[in-house]
């Protein structure tokens, strides 16, 4: 799912940090900032598409490049390093339950899963068992490897993949 809303919490408080120093931000970035957030939020409701997944995307990017360039001018290399630490933790940081049911984490490159394949990483617990995940999987012929860190990685066609996800997301009020 891309940028979470850690990640759009994490350029939040990087916003509120430049202005503290002084920096002015563009009305357009702040209006992106928002339009993200609403992104977010519709990805939590029950009529999500990969487009609100790709608009949510695509506003956090042009945020995170304007702050960041922003913060090169005022900050230490050190901190600017430490913001970028923070976003990268935000991107990879497991969402909780409140703000994606089923735990699904999607980073951008996986060993021994091929470029023509998708494929989502799911935290099971209490609300989504391994079985149930496993019994999704293979209703959308996808395949499932358990990971080191416990999580289960789905991967297989794009379609399939995305079937699966709006499968597992049953409650948009969980969201």
């Amino acid at each position: 799912m891309g940028h979470t809303m850690a990640v759009w919490r994490t350029l939040e408080d990087l916003l509120i940090a430049l202005r503290k120093k002084g920096i002015q931000i563009s009305p357009e970035i702040l209006k992106d900032l928002r339009a993200a957030r609403s992104m977010i939020d519709l990805i939590c409701s029950e009529n999500f598409n990969e487009q609100t997944v790709i608009k949510a995307e695509t506003y956090t990017a042009t945020v995170e490049a304007y702050l960041i360039s922003n913060a090169q001018k005022v900050f230490e290399s050190t901190e600017v390093d430490e913001w970028l630490k923070r976003l990268k933790d935000a991107s990879l940081q497991q969402i909780s339950t409140k703000e994606n049911p089923a735990n699904v984490v999607a980073d951008r490159f996986v060993l021994g899963v091929s470029r023509d394949k998708k494929w989502v990483r799911i935290k099971t617990d209490n609300i989504i068992s391994e079985e149930y995940v496993l019994k999704l999987a293979e209703k959308w012929h996808l395949t499932v490897n358990k990971q080191t860190d416990e999580r289960l990685m789905v991967y297989g066609q794009l379609n399939d993949v995305k079937a699966f996800v709006k499968q597992i997301i049953v409650k948009p009020d969980r969201c």
